[in-house]
């Protein structure tokens, strides 16, 4: 039997960070954390509701949920949240940190990547975004090392999500 992979997902207040999660949930360990507690429980209780054997966790703090994953999944909120990044970049040294990219910006993805490289110097960095040219559930990973991008890659494809690189 594999090792099971933990993710840590922060900032469950976006819908592209719920999906994952659940769908994560479904095969692998999920530490949830949200600074809005109210809503980290009804995703924790949604994820629960659906897949009763997920192994789910609710956590109180960014960084203890960092320092347990193998994988850091933040959200476009969580990214840009400075005093945040802060506090997880120590415990982010040598993992993937995935970043779901808002869907709702026209960004320039090579810029963003840099810039959220530059906060994760030592952390693996993909950004992830929804593809403009095909239907919303399309992702295209953006990073700056092939390893790191077909480990999301696969992960993304495994749990039934279209992604390209």
């Amino acid at each position: 039997m594999s090792n099971r992979t933990t993710f840590a997902v922060l900032g469950v207040s976006v819908t592209n960070s719920i999906v994952l999660a659940k769908q994560i949930a479904k095969t692998n360990p999920v530490l949830l954390f949200d600074q809005k507690a109210a809503t980290l429980l009804e995703v924790y209780t949604e994820i629960i509701s659906e897949n009763p054997k997920a192994n789910v966790e609710m956590m109180i703090c960014p960084t203890n949920a960092s320092w347990e994953a193998d994988i850091i999944i933040l959200s476009n909120d969580v990214a840009t949240n400075v005093i945040l990044i802060e506090k997880i970049k120590k415990v982010a040294t040598g993992k993937i940190v995935l970043i779901l990219g808002n869907e709702m910006e026209v960004i320039n993805s090579e810029s963003t990547l840099d810039k959220l490289q530059h906060l994760f110097p030592f952390s693996k960095v993909v950004l992830s975004n929804e593809s403009a040219y095909d239907s919303n559930d399309f992702l295209l990973l953006k990073g700056n090392e092939q390893e790191t991008l077909n480990t999301i890659l696969t992960l993304f494809t495994s749990i039934g999500l279209k992604a390209s690189i």
